[in-house]
């Protein structure tokens, strides 16, 4: 059976560069032999506000009809591939909305049977890889030891047990010529081809 790749791109332009990057990690994992499925959160007008109140609370979040398809396609995944720009040094909102609405209790971590005191829960995708493939306009310098990717993945990736988290960016976007983007996108497609080839080989 092939490996199972989630893609997951957020930005409001379907013209724009982060679009064209997530095509070719389409293209790449698909060429490198992965079983590839879709998501774009803007396309399909996904609702990122996370409503709790008395009647609806956070232990159940597990059970919301409206983002089951959403959790379904975390959990069969192999890889969950994460396409998008860096706004504000993290993630746009709608894709950070996807986030506290999908990975939750239940699915990406729990707590069950731990002490009351544990500081991290048991990380329930473990055996799962996570790549995030984004731009930035800050320089070099500045994206290697950017605050808020190690954010994402000590706090949100490692904390859920994901086995790899890989990081794959462009920074100084718009201070890049034509030919530098063009590159680059053939090197995001070779990456993604490598990737799914790993998730080939694993047990």
């Amino acid at each position: 059976m092939s490996p199972r790749a989630l893609v997951v791109v957020c930005h409001p332009n379907p013209k724009s560069y982060t679009h064209a990057v997530f095509e070719a990690v389409r293209a790449g994992l698909a060429e490198g032999g992965a079983d590839v499925e879709a998501l774009d959160l803007y396309a399909e007008g996904f609702d990122p506000v996370l409503v709790v109140d008395e009647e609806r609370r956070r232990r159940d979040l597990d059970k919301v009809e409206y983002t089951r398809r959403h959790r379904e396609q975390l959990a069969r995944c192999d890889a969950a591939v994460f396409v998008y720009p860096v706004w504000w040094g993290g993630f746009p909102a709608v894709l950070k909305g996807y986030v506290d609405r999908t990975f939750v209790s239940g699915l990406a971590y729990s707590f069950a049977g731990r002490p009351k005191d544990v500081v991290l829960p048991d990380g329930l995708m473990r055996g799962k890889e996570a790549h995030c493939f984004y731009t930035l306009d800050s320089p070099w310098w500045v994206a290697l030891a950017d605050p808020g990717w190690f954010a994402n993945e000590f706090t949100l990736f490692r904390y859920c047990g994901f086995s790899v988290v890989r990081r794959h960016y462009l920074a100084r976007l718009k201070l890049t010529t034509h030919d530098e983007r063009a590159r680059w996108l053939a090197e995001v497609r070779a990456r993604a081809a490598r990737i799914a080839a790993g998730l080939r080989r694993a047990p």
